[in-house]
């Protein structure tokens, strides 16, 4: 596994972190295989935007089992109601949830909280007057927060966010759909610039890019731009696409939904794939074509 830092955290985190959304409807033992698979070949970073109690009860096996402790990213925001998915806007309830988790999984700080789902300005601006980006920092001045960090699908909003001093790193679709999208590379140059760290979501866009020789349409949520049909090239593969948002300004780490140890095993193989391998001209190429 290799590491970097995550910015002006002082955290190290592994190039590739795993993502939970595709275990929302795995069991607690096979999330557990895939979190304690990842522990052990060294992956660290693990983003809870989901935290089903399949999820959790999964994650708080596999820490017990291998008794390691990886950086784990909670979303202010993202709650569970009667064993649902709830948006939450309160900080009250946002404070309670998160520190639910925190005594469920034993411990008693959060490495990262991110501000969760500030799609775009006016949700950004909505957070800011109702209370939950000033929750963020609290938490963090209070030591139950190590770091605060902000999901969202627009570069407009992380250049604001990094500005502002409030946030220490960003998760945005960083993937080779949006390579010609101008305010993306400004919004990574930016967080370069100010130490903010950047983690890469929807690498492989959503998995879409994984389908070889097919023509396939890429919603604009998966690609962090716009919809695009787009013809994957026969030799595309997870290699390519993981190479190119590591190779991305900023970058440091590339978070993977993996749905079983087998995807997730595929992933890891990037480390002993080659350069040819993972030579991601050809993507750039076939979105180009679909300009």
């Amino acid at each position: 596994m290799q590491y970097r830092d995550l910015g002006k955290t002082r955290l190290k985190v592994s190039v590739l972190g795993i993502g939970v959304e595709y275990l929302k409807d795995a069991s607690a033992y096979e999330a557990k295989e895939v979190f304690t698979l990842a522990l052990k070949e060294g992956v660290n970073y693990f983003d809870l935007v989901w935290t089903y109690p399949n999820i959790v009860e999964g994650l708080k096996k596999a820490m017990s089992d291998t008794g390691k402790q990886p950086i784990l990213a909670f979303h202010l925001g993202s709650c569970l109601r009667d064993g649902r998915y709830k948006r939450s806007r309160s900080p009250t309830e946002c404070e309670e949830y998160l520190k639910e988790l925190l005594e469920t999984l034993g411990l008693t700080s959060a490495p990262i909280v991110n501000i969760h789902y500030a799609s775009n300005l006016g949700i950004w601006q909505e957070l800011n007057r109702k209370g939950i980006v000033a929750l963020a920092g609290k938490l963090k001045a209070e030591g139950i927060a190590k770091a605060v960090g902000l999901s969202t699908h627009d570069p407009e909003v992380i250049m604001m966010a990094a500005k502002s001093g409030l946030v220490d790193c960003v998760m945005h679709q960083v993937n080779v759909a949006n390579h010609f999208y101008a305010p993306r590379d400004e919004a990574l140059l930016l967080c370069k610039a100010l130490g903010v760290g950047v983690v890469a979501m929807k690498p492989l866009v959503g998995g879409e890019l994984l389908k070889a020789g097919r023509k396939v349409k890429l919603a604009n949520y998966k690609t962090g731009w716009k919809s695009m049909m787009v013809n994957v090239p026969e030799n595309s593969n997870p290699y390519r696409l993981l190479n190119y948002a590591l190779c991305q300004s900023g970058v440091c780490t590339a978070i993977t939904g993996v749905s079983s140890t087998a995807e997730l095993t595929q992933n890891l193989r990037l480390f002993e794939a080659s350069e040819a391998e993972k030579e991601y001209s050809g993507l750039i190429e076939c979105i180009k074509a679909s300009e």
